[in-house]
């Protein structure tokens, strides 16, 4: 499989193959044995806390099995979970994501073993958040959003708006009800954070 990464790269980038191959086979571990695979970092950054988020999509179209089974199209989303904040290394936070991704994103039923090969798996590592006062501070595509309001919380990766060919207003309108809270929310009531990602998947 190749490795596709997301410009521009950074002086990290001749180690995300061997991060993308944790995730991978963390991945194949758990689906056969149910746990977490041992892992002990051998780099620097991989030892260094990180938010991190992991996203399954499916690789080839898959017809449903039967009546009672699911059909996937190419570039389906399977999963994402992630880590928001950087309080665990790199590689741990990684591995747990790409359990959690396949088992506990609530909006589909869990991996299973034999979807494993139809699987790309995309892994961004955040940035520091940064505090948005204006909505004229984010570009489109390059950052994504976190919003947190009372006990409220959503979080939106830089791709999503690009996807949907949202423009900031219904980027942050998205934001909102993904948190659960009213769009008018913010700046009054919420606090808004802008941050990048280093992205790279396996194809």
């Amino acid at each position: 499989m190749s490795t596709h990464i997301t410009p521009p790269a950074s002086s990290h980038a001749g180690h995300y193959p061997a991060l993308l191959r944790l995730a991978r086979t963390t991945l194949a571990h758990y689906l056969t044995t149910g746990e977490r695979p041992p892992y002990t970092p051998d780099n620097e950054w991989f030892r260094e806390p990180s938010a991190v988020f992991v996203t399954l999509r499916v690789r080839q179209a898959r017809k449903a099995a039967s009546p009672y089974s699911e059909g996937w199209h190419a570039g389906d989303l399977r999963g994402c979970v992630g880590h928001i904040y950087a309080d665990k290394p790199l590689s741990e936070a990684v591995q747990e994501a790409t359990i959690q991704a396949a088992s506990a994103d609530p909006r589909f039923y869990p991996v299973t073993a034999d979807e494993l090969d139809n699987l790309t798996i995309e892994i961004s590592v955040l940035s520091p958040f940064r505090p948005v006062d204006s909505l004229d501070e984010i570009a489109i595509g390059q950052d994504g959003l976190y919003i947190v309001g009372g006990s409220r919380r959503g979080l939106l990766l830089p791709e999503v708006p690009v996807g949907y060919g949202w423009d900031k207003h219904t980027f942050l309108t998205a934001l909102c009800e993904k948190a659960g809270l009213p769009p008018n929310d913010w700046p009054a009531r919420a606090s808004l954070y802008a941050f990048t990602t280093e992205s790279f998947e396996d194809l």
